[in-house]
């Protein structure tokens, strides 16, 4: 008895050896160096001769059998791709020098050249005559490229190279559901290869139908798949079966003391929405009761696989050839020259979790009580360090529970750090302070930044747009009112956007589409390799949209103004309203011969040094103009009239107006504003005057003020004709137009969110990667 009680505490402390992710990115960095410059092969006689065994998780968390945890133990290096978070940590805690293959998977990449990647990993080592082992989930030679590939390349080099087979998904749908393939017989297929090459469904057999949840997808999503391309196979298996026949949709239990999904239900039923849901990339599909095959160039333009006016590529033979190098297994090859992990890749630490489910695996006391009394066998075996949300998600004994529980549950930063991290991303000169004097607290500012940005928009407001400039998205996000988030698609406005762990969603008006585009959008917000911010995912087809970057400098709008410098005046101001909108500099009248270079105290021009505190002490006339005020509680606005004769609001005299240069303030006056301090500004974008600071009512209470001159139609074509700042012509139009549309209603400060977030968010990034992240 006693024995049973210590063998059901195993695992409840961690391992005493277990990697970090920087040792982890370290060793990737120096084999990603060694292996590009390694080069291709020479195709010359290996020597010295190394040795290849290839293993297999199986479906089960961390089913090794005894024989391949010796072999892990013994190699000289130890590469895995599972995917159980449990196996990882088991893995990681017998090897912490083990490299994950998963790191190799980014959004949107071209799974091809991930699966190209990592046969070279693990070959390195075995070409430098060491004896590798290479562990994939479930069985190591079922729609697994790369092992087989590798083991190919290792034999034809002289290598010795071994397969050791797992417990793959078929093995454990036979069992679980009672099919003998050998009654009557039975057929396997690919989803997606069985729609693009058209491959004879025998409706007399058993039917497994492979990976139905990626069907005609070729690249990789962190966040998962959408089945948009369900629909066509349904299509596929309707012709042959018809609506009524019954689909299993089937997912082998991973975890010990949970029960696998095998869900029944009829063709038809599968195009309901809500069911298609439960289907997941981990989803096989059985049906109850094979000469080189062309692709189908219908299947292929409708999984969107074929574009207009491209051909489709006779087959090179029945068998595809995997051990070559071609373009693009060379280009593969090129991507380890600056490879970095993603931002996305969750590095996997040592979780009271993750040790229950290992647990939970090699101790059956421990299991039959879970099996009963789940939260009772949780709470006898947890240790302190498991939280009361791990525990939770254990004691429901569900497979993605347990997965989440042993992922690790991500801590939600304090408020006051919530607090200090918006102060961070949303003012420049708290992230400049950062960056420059360094902060001791930086372990946990690191820790709560992933969960501020994968909860809060507001740090992502930009422009975006695809390489072609065909798609651009604009986002706006509210620090402090999330509600009032504003997301845009080529210029026009989505309606109600939702933005959750990492991840932005919209629909459309007709239930699913997005504004413009009639299909619906969902994108994840990351950090490319270059540092700059990114959205991947679908609008309507698999996109890939990088911020456009703002100047480096402050753009000229900011100022507008008159300087006297040296006796010389200087002129910054754009031509008049009704001409092309553009911004001239003047130097005692005439235009500048050379172009404007803005410090941080000052700027020069034509040689002159101009500091920013010889402006004119009196408003621009340039920022005079009628303005349409935003007020909280009178929805029509009102009007403010700054002009050189003074100040009207709502065409009442405001007598007390005090203007010190851009500032602008009156005590005393007239409703609906009887008291402000306002700053005057030009916009970056439309060139037209905005202000923004606070308002006062009569007892003296505060609240928000802006407002802008509108932008009339003329002016708006006139501003879409012109594109700036490097962003092409689509998505330049569809900013001026928005911009133009707000300044009817005082205006939205794009520009100024977009650069406040942008650059925040950019130092904060640098400050925190420098010092480790």
């Amino acid at each position: 008895m006693d024995s049973d009680r210590r063998s059901a505490h195993r695992y409840t402390r961690p391992f005493d050896r277990f990697p970090s992710r920087q040792e982890h990115e370290a060793r990737w960095a120096e084999l990603s160096r060694a292996i590009a410059s390694a080069g291709p092969p020479t195709g010359e006689p290996a020597e010295p001769k190394g040795e290849l065994t290839v293993l297999g998780s199986g479906i089960e968390a961390a089913g090794f059998t005894r024989a391949d945890e010796q072999l892990l133990r013994e190699a000289d290096h130890v590469f895995h791709c599972v995917a159980d978070p449990a196996t990882v940590v088991r893995i990681n805690a017998w090897r912490p020098d083990a490299y994950d293959l998963s790191v190799l998977y980014d959004d949107a990449k071209d799974r091809y050249l991930t699966y190209i990647q990592m046969t070279e990993a693990v070959l390195h080592f075995v070409r430098a005559g060491r004896r590798v082992a290479a562990v994939f989930y479930g069985h190591p030679g079922v729609f697994v490229l790369s092992s087989h590939r590798a083991v190919r390349i290792a034999r034809r080099e002289g290598h010795t190279a071994v397969m050791r087979p797992g417990i793959s998904a078929l093995d454990v749908l036979c069992a679980d559901l009672g099919v003998d393939p050998s009654s009557p017989g039975m057929q396997t297929f690919e989803a997606s290869d069985l729609l693009i090459r058209g491959r004879r469904i025998d409706p007399g057999l058993n039917l497994v139908l492979w990976q139905v949840g990626v069907v005609g997808e070729l690249d990789y999503q962190r966040a998962g798949f959408t089945n948009r391309h369900l629909p066509v196979l349904l299509d596929r298996l309707e012709e042959v079966y018809g609506p009524d026949h019954t689909v299993v949709n089937y997912i082998g239990a991973r975890y010990r003391g949970l029960d696998p999904v095998t869900a029944h239900h009829t063709v038809a039923a599968l195009r309901d929405p809500a069911v298609q849901r439960t289907v997941t990339s981990a989803s096989t599909w059985y049906l109850p009761p094979a000469v080189a095959a062309p692709a189908d160039p219908q299947a292929l333009e409708r999984l969107g696989l074929l574009k207009p006016g491209q051909s489709v590529r006779p087959p090179d033979g029945p068998l595809r050839i995997i051990d070559e190098y071609g373009p693009r297994e060379l280009a593969a090859l090129d991507g380890f020259t600056d490879f970095r992990i993603p931002a996305g890749f969750h590095w996997q630490q040592d979780t009271p979790g993750a040790r229950f489910v290992l647990a939970l695996g090699e101790d059956s006391v421990l299991r039959e009580r879970y099996v009963r009394e789940p939260a009772a066998a949780v709470a006898d075996w947890a240790p302190p360090e498991l939280g009361e949300a791990e525990r939770a998600l254990l004691a429901r004994r569900e497979d993605l529970a347990l997965q989440a529980a042993a992922r690790g549950v991500r801590r939600r930063p304090t408020p006051e750090a919530a607090r200090r991290l918006r102060t961070l991303l949303t003012r420049k000169s708290e992230a400049r302070r950062l960056l420059r004097d360094g902060a001791a607290d930086r372990k946990s500012l690191r820790r709560d930044l992933d969960s501020v940005l994968a909860g809060a928009l507001y740090p992502w407001t930009g422009l975006y747009g695809t390489p072609d400039g065909e798609l651009s998205v604009y986002l706006l996000g509210r620090a402090t009112d999330p509600p009032r988030h504003r997301v845009y698609v080529n210029g026009r406005r989505v309606a109600d956007p939702r933005y959750e762990h990492g991840v932005l969603r919209w629909r459309g008006a007709d239930g699913s589409g997005g504004a413009g585009s009639g299909v619906g959008g969902e994108l994840r917000t990351e950090f490319g390799r270059d540092g700059r911010r990114r959205l991947i995912g679908t609008v309507g087809r698999a996109v890939r949209l990088t911020e456009y970057p703002l100047p480096e400098v402050p753009p000229l709008a900011d100022l507008v103004g008159a300087y006297r410098s040296g006796g010389v005046r200087v002129d910054v101001a754009p031509d008049a309203l009704g001409s092309a909108p553009r911004l001239r500099v003047t130097v005692d009248g005439e235009p500048a011969t050379a172009a404007v270079v803005i410090g941080p105290a000052g700027f020069e021009v034509d040689g002159l040094t101009v500091p920013f505190d010889r402006a004119a002490p009196d408003a621009p006339p340039r920022l005079y103009g009628t303005y349409r005020l935003r007020l909280p509680s009178r929805p029509g606005g009102a009007q403010l009239r700054v002009a050189e004769d003074g100040v009207t609001l709502d065409g009442q005299p405001v007598p007390k107006a005090e203007s010190n240069g851009r500032r602008l303030s009156w005590q005393d006056g007239p409703d609906p504003v009887p008291g402000a301090d306002l700053t005057l500004l030009l916009d970056p974008i439309t060139l037209h005057p905005m202000l923004h600071g606070t308002g006062r009512t009569t007892d003296g209470t505060p609240f928000p003020l802006i407002g802008m001159v509108p932008v009339d139609a003329e002016a708006a074509q006139r501003l879409a004709a012109r594109p700036q700042f490097g962003i092409p012509a689509g998505p330049w139009a569809g900013l001026t137009a928005l911009a133009a549309g707000a300044s009817q209603d005082g205006g939205l400060f794009w520009w100024h969110g977009w650069e406040q977030s942008a650059t925040a968010l950019r130092t904060v990034e640098r400050a925190l990667w420098e010092d480790g992240r």
